[in-house]
């Protein structure tokens, strides 16, 4: 349990550290010495010495993450136009349908005829077609960006935790040296890609595709089609090479050789060996690599038949693997091979052992044996496995399948054969390729049975329904989860204690419990309420607008929102009291798509009660269905000189346009320009507006003084009007972009006009908060 507490501790540490963005490794340095501490003075007793060795684990896992690199050498090359790199592939080419990804360990660069050293990662997104391998020595030509971002997912960060920081989208190649590398490495690779070869020979589509993807976790060959119906229907998890794939293939070797009377030790060996066979056919991925030894460590906890060695021995994988690179642990394919061996561990024994016992209770002996055979391996095995993978695929995915469950049933009892199976057959074929035909075609009945199955629920309605959960709950439930397997690992005097008390006193304990929530409830809503300040949060929703307002009695206004919903839900939901259902007013400054995008779902959770417009017709279906959710007596097109006045000492200004805009007008031409006025502090919103009408703006004689100002446009080029700007005299500006666009925004042209004038920005400092009592006012960043 010792190493339970470490590799927590660790993991916790690490966590911290990317949370709180310390990356300083000087107060890590200090914490880890007084933990030290702390340990050599609590060693003599055996609680409070694994508490003190987690705690100086929790350290030394924030010291670990300070060495995470945040960019890399070739990454200030992002955005500066073309140029050529020379690097060496240094992971297995990605083929793809529409192009060949790359991983480049870069070496030198050459740009506007100069040509320097330089180092780091770069993802190479080559035209489909090209034949390169692992090791080539290349020379690729393009446009070096930064890693874009979408609603629900970052590709910038998943790229950023295996060290790449740039991309080259559309690159031209050229090969150097194609025969610099024959490592060990690139012979895997080189078995691998004829192992796939026998496969797509030997088998139709879509039968040659899956067990591709279900053999060597290549899923290039299965059709969108096909991936799709397995996520539906929730079998993902078939084809891709995982702990629950290696599981499987292990306890069908382990099982032959026990029907074989193979003694325990010497078929735990031969079960290790198939599966460091298996690893290096599959080409030795780090995935891979890291399911093989989950694995692994199953085959020999079942060996040593010790309750504890399983979660410990997957404690030091984690511990060792996360030392090394620290960012695996948000890796999700590292996160559902960790917890699916886990679910094996912790559950698949006692679900069998019930479910034979009400076979046994249901059923003449040789019956319930028999039964009890393959659901234990179809029904109880997969349930171990789900029940700790379900909530991650739940944050990750947003959907559940409804037939999950039932479709596992079905497909998991012929996985183990079709593994076997067509292992053999690929074996097989690199020695003789007809009696390997003969295997191939077995296992495409086994094959058609399972795309038989997948395909014709997921033609269901109800196969699959969005479903999102909050984070927060799915890391509730693996703590609860963990803390209870420890706790009946180790079975502390105080918890029996714990457990006693509350089976004596379980009506006072339960009226406990809900006081305990009601107060919480109360707590919760005297937080949430109305602190007498004006609140104006400028939205990191990407290179958008979206600005959240808070007004001193508590009114809540939204000017916009973006074209990603996920990402406003978040960002609105964490900032309004969690009982609020309702906007007092929402604006939408023009009908932009990239504005308005994300609203229609702000609409399926929060009330509007007011509307306000430019006016402009626009005949785009979804904002026309967007209006159409918002009653009409609710809506109304304001121009220069309406007025809302919100509540004492609060009012919002339309400054802009003039007069209601045509549908032939431009957008940017006719953007409603507001000015939110608390007292003596003012903000002034001009969304998109365009240069040609913040002068005429002046020329009609509106002077749009303002504390705070947000740059129209993002600041992009030519974006502010010099005149402008001196009418507004800001004593700080705002600036909403993104730092993945590709405008360039914004245009240091446009921000040289500022001055000496503060500059915050979302793409430095996330979400912006400014509050004001008036007279003073307070801003801080989310990052």
């Amino acid at each position: 349990m010792r190493l339970i507490a470490i590799a927590i501790g660790w993991v916790a540490g690490v966590f911290l550290a990317s949370v709180t963005k310390i990356y300083s490794p000087f107060p890590w340095l200090v914490l880890s010495a007084a933990f030290m501490l702390v340990t050599a003075l609590l060693w003599s007793g055996r609680v409070y010495r694994n508490l003190a060795l987690a705690l100086l684990a929790l350290a030394l896992g924030g010291l670990r993450y300070t060495g995470v690199p945040l960019n890399s050498e070739i990454a200030q090359y992002n955005n500066l136009g073309g140029m050529t790199i020379e690097g060496t592939v240094v992971a297995e080419p990605d083929v793809r349908d529409d192009r060949v990804d790359l991983r480049l360990q870069s070496e030198a660069v050459t740009r506007i005829g100069t040509t320097v050293p330089t180092q780091g990662l770069v993802l190479i997104q080559a035209p489909a077609g090209t034949s390169i391998g692992y090791g080539d020595h290349i020379a690729v030509t393009g446009e070096l960006v930064l890693p874009s971002e979408s609603d629900t997912f970052s590709y910038r960060d998943y790229l950023a935790r295996s060290g790449v920081f740039s991309i080259m989208r559309d690159a031209s190649v050229q090969i150097i040296d194609s025969g610099q590398s024959k490592t060990l490495l690139r012979v895997l690779f080189d078995l691998k890609d004829r192992a796939r070869q026998f496969i797509s020979r030997s088998l139709p589509e879509p039968s040659a595709g899956l067990l591709t993807g279900i053999l060597l976790g290549d899923e290039r060959g299965l059709s969108p089609e096909i991936s799709e119906a397995f996520s539906k229907v929730g079998a993902s998890h078939i084809i891709a090479i995982s702990g629950f794939n290696m599981a499987i293939l292990s306890a069908v070797v382990l099982r032959l050789l026990a029907r074989a009377h193979v003694r325990p030790r010497p078929a735990a060996i031969i079960a290790l060996s198939v599966l460091v066979t298996y690893t290096i056919l599959v080409g030795a991925t780090p995935s891979v690599v890291r399911a093989a030894i989950m694995s692994s460590v199953l085959v020999v906890g079942d060996l040593m038949r010790r309750k504890s060695y399983v979660p410990t021995s997957l404690a030091f994988v984690a511990l060792v693997i996360s030392v090394i690179n620290p960012n695996i642990l948000w890796d999700v394919g590292f996160q559902l091979s960790f917890f699916a061996t886990l679910g094996l561990a912790l559950f698949a024994t006692p679900l069998t052992q019930w479910l034979n016992t009400r076979l046994n209770a249901w059923f003449p002996p040789t019956i319930a044996v028999g039964t009890g055979e393959i659901l234990g391996e179809a029904l109880m095995v997969s349930i171990a496995a789900q029940i700790m993978t379900l909530p991650l695929i739940l944050l990750y995915f947003e959907r559940l399948s409804i037939v999950a469950l039932l479709v596992n049933l079905l497909i998991i009892p012929v996985q183990s054969y079709l593994m076997v199976i067509g292992l053999a057959a690929t074996l097989i074929a690199f020695a003789f390729l007809p009696l390997a035909q003969l295997l191939f075609w077995l296992d495409m009945l086994l094959l058609g049975w399972t795309l038989a199955i997948v395909r014709e629920f997921a033609r269901l309605p109800f196969a699959d329904t969005a479903f999102k959960v909050d984070s927060r709950l799915i890391s509730g439930f693996y703590l609860v989860t963990i803390g209870g397997a420890l706790m009946l690992a180790t079975k502390p005097n105080w918890s029996y204690r714990l457990a006693t008390f509350i089976r004596r006193r379980i009506v006072l304990t339960t009226l406990g419990l809900c006081a305990t929530a009601i107060a919480l409830l109360f707590v919760a809503l005297f937080i949430s309420r109305p602190d007498g300040k004006l609140h104006i949060w400028w939205l990191d929703v990407g290179h958008s607008n979206a600005v959240l307002i808070q007004t001193p009695a508590g009114a809540h206004i939204l000017v916009d929102g973006g074209r990603l919903p996920s990402r406003l839900l978040t960002a609105i939901g964490d900032r309004l009291p969690f009982n609020t259902s309702q906007l007092d007013l929402l604006v939408i400054a023009q009908p932009d798509p990239f504005d308005y995008g994300a609203l229609s779902n702000v609409l399926d959770r929060y009330a509007v009660q007011q509307l306000l417009t430019n006016g402009q017709p626009n005949l785009n279906p979804d904002y026309q269905a967007l209006l159409a959710r918002i009653s009409p007596e609710n809506q109304m097109a304001v121009t220069n000189g309406y007025t809302v006045n919100i509540d004492d000492s609060t009012y919002l200004e339309v400054l802009y346009p003039q007069h209601p805009p045509q549908i032939t007008d431009k957008l940017n031409d006719s953007a409603l320009t507001l000015r939110l006025t608390y007292r003596s502090i003012t903000f002034l919103l001009p969304s998109d507006l365009s240069t040609n009408s913040q002068l005429d703006m002046l020329k009609h004689g509106e002077w749009p003084l303002a504390t705070v100002m947000q740059l129209p446009n993002h600041a992009g080029i030519r974006s502010l009007a010099a005149d402008f700007l001196a009418s507004v005299q800001p004593q700080a500006v705002i600036v909403q972009t993104d730092i993945t666009n590709r405008l360039g925004d914004p245009d240091p042209d446009t921000l040289s006009l500022l001055g000496d004038i503060p500059i915050f920005r979302t793409d430095q400092y996330g979400t912006l908060h400014f509050w004001t009592d008036g007279n003073r006012l307070w801003a801080s960043g989310s990052k």
